[in-house]
Parts: C-alpha cells; structure tokens; sequence
C-alpha cells in the first residue's frame, strides 16, 4: 500500500464518523476537526484495530451521558450540556495519540507491543472513566470520597461507587477484548488493563476530591496518560523487560 493510500484510508472513516457526529449535534466544527485529526493518526498507526477501539469508546462513552440524562439533568449532576468542542477531543483522545504518534516515528514495520498496550489502556481509561461517571450518577444515590472515606450524594467531585465502578470495569474490558480481537493486544494483558484504569480513575477521583481539580481536560489527560503508563509498566513487568 502506497504512503498516500494509508494516509486517505486512515482519514475517510474518522471524517465519517465525524461527520455522523456534527449532524447529530453531538459536537461543533472544532471538536469534529479535532476528532479526525486525532483519530487520523491513532487509524495511521494502529489501522482498522485502533479506529475500532476509537469507535467503541465513542460509543461506550455517549451511552453513558445520554443514560437517564433528564434524571441526572434534574438532579444537577449530568455532563455538560451542549456540542463537545476541541478540548474535549482533546482531554479524551491526546494521549492514545500521542502514543500512535510515537508508533509511526519510530523506524519499524509494525509498532511495538508496548505501544500497542499502552493506546489500548489509555482509551479503556477513558471509557473506564466516561461510563462509571455516567452509571455512577444515573444509578447511585450515594458515592464515596476516597481522600476521607466519607460517604456523600451522588454526583459530588471525585466520588465512586460500585455501580458506576462496576460498570467502567465492564466497559474498559469490553474496549480491552475488541483490541485482543484485532491483535493489538495480548489475552494476557486485558485484566491488567482494566487494573490500569481502575487505579488510574481513582487517583483522578483523588485529585478532584482531595485536591480540588476542576479542569476536566487536564483531568481527563492525567487520567489516560497514568492509565496507558500503568499498563506499560504490567506489560514491561509480564515480559521481563
């Protein structure tokens, strides 16, 4: 396949997508170009597999928000409202493409499996996250503060709770099992990523509750860059590298 070629069948379908995105309101202009741009190059670098897995969080992540919406819109406590923007393709998707990023520039024909881990667990971190504050809100009526171990209402910053816990499990799994079904990952590693965005989601609950951080991008960033790491880190310590 010819440069030019990979590089039109990395962006037709994240435009597709896009484009189904815009017309159904789901984000603006600046978020649809943000989206192509990023999913552009995780397709160049990891092809149909990445864009997958892309397309899964995606879906996991707008079934999340739109779940009892009213409900959770009543109550004060859903997402924002409103088209999402650049920042927020930004704060969900820099991380697993900086990873394929690094997977292009480097000199060889397939990208390392590590880098293959870490893109998957980055994004399983996000799907973790975007589906346990989604079932989290529209299922629980309390949630748990971890820096104090106090029990409070749904919805307050940096509170977990089993279901929204549960949930972003399963749902981290399922983006975990689509990447080991178009082998960019290892049956072996997908427990070890869902354990990356388990302990990745909770020091951003840390960080939100007990340290006040209130910017969602940075937060969401922080978020899938110690998940992808976390799951280098299992993937290094399983091979002995």
């Amino acid at each position: 396949m010819t440069l030019l070629a990979k590089i039109g069948l990395s962006i037709l379908p994240n435009l597709g997508l896009g484009l189904v995105g815009f017309y159904a309101r789901a984000f603006d202009r600046s978020g649809l170009l943000a989206g192509v741009i990023l999913g552009s190059v995780i397709t160049y670098a990891f092809g149909a597999g990445g864009f997958f897995v892309l397309l899964g969080f995606v879906i996991l992540g707008s079934a999340a928000t739109r779940i009892k919406f009213r409900e959770k819109n009543g109550q004060g406590i859903s997402e924002p409202a409103g088209k999402k923007t650049w920042r927020n393709a930004l704060g969900s998707l820099a991380v697993p493409a900086f990873g394929a990023l690094v997977a292009i520039l480097r000199p060889m024909p397939e990208p390392m499996p590590v880098l293959r881990v870490f893109f998957t667990a980055a994004l399983a971190t996000a799907a973790f996250d975007s589906v346990a504050s989604g079932f989290g809100k529209a299922f629980s009526r309390t949630s748990l503060t971890l820096h104090d171990l106090k029990v409070r209402e749904a919805g307050v910053p940096g509170g977990i709770s089993a279901v929204g816990t549960i949930s972003g499990a399963v749902a981290s799994a399922a983006l975990a099992l689509l990447a080991f079904g178009f082998h960019l990952v290892s049956g072996g590693m997908i427990g070890y990523i869902v354990l990356a965005g388990v302990l990745a989601t909770a020091a951003k609950s840390l960080l939100k509750s007990a340290a006040g951080l209130r910017a969602p991008q940075v937060a969401n960033i922080v978020n899938t860059l110690l998940g992808g790491l976390l799951a280098a880190l299992f993937w290094t310590g399983v091979h002995g590298v």
